[in-house]
């Protein structure tokens, strides 16, 4: 295929003749010269690039529309076994259950009534919202700030939460007067276990 180009020939051109000259070299490094009349061209039309835009966004539509079209019922199944998927890990979950967790997450206690009285939905929303709050309670070993400085949890009751310094410090404070940094050590709270245990 030949290369192309866009050539203006101008209106006030004096000679009866209008079109082009050509010149090229041949394989044989001779100089070849083409006349190429007015009438053998192509006349150049700007482009309408709404339309361009409209058809390009008509094919992408199509295209997507025949992919997801027959992949459908492959979506559906998917998205069903995820939600098989959840509702059974829930069920689990609550299964296995303390029954003081339990009540703390759905004010009840008997699997009977749970699973009765609240949808899969529910029981998900309840469980991911009590995993949160949990999450951002303070917990022995949680590293926290005090006094512009890090400690370690050491001691939690209803009332403080006890801290421990890395110079070996302790002090109890309001839960209120210190903030977790997000970092936990987990071997501190194992430690303590053991000592109790002993």
């Amino acid at each position: 295929m030949g290369k192309k180009y866009i050539i203006e020939l101008l209106d006030d051109c004096q000679s009866e003749f209008k079109g082009i000259i050509a010149f090229g070299l041949t394989q044989e490094k001779q100089i070849s010269v083409d006349l190429i009349p007015e009438e053998d061209l192509t006349p150049y039309t700007e482009l309408d690039m709404e339309q361009v835009r409209k058809e390009a966004y008509d094919k992408g539509y199509d295209d997507a529309t025949a992919e997801i079209g027959s992949d459908e019922q492959a979506i559906a199944e998917k998205a069903y076994q995820k939600g098989l998927s959840d509702a059974w890990e829930c069920t689990r979950k609550i299964a296995g259950m303390h029954s003081e967790e339990r009540r703390k997450i759905f004010g009840q206690n008997l699997l009977q009534i749970i699973f009765g009285f609240y949808s899969a939905s529910e029981a998900i929303e309840k469980i991911r919202q009590y995993e949160q709050e949990k999450e951002e309670q303070i917990q022995v070993g949680d590293e926290v700030i005090s006094r512009n400085k890090t400690a370690v949890v050491t001691e939690i009751t209803d009332r403080y939460v006890r801290i421990m310094y890395s110079d070996g410090s302790s002090y109890a404070l309001f839960s209120k007067g210190v903030v977790k940094t997000g970092r936990h050590f987990p071997e501190i709270a194992e430690v303590l276990q053991k000592m109790k245990e002993s």
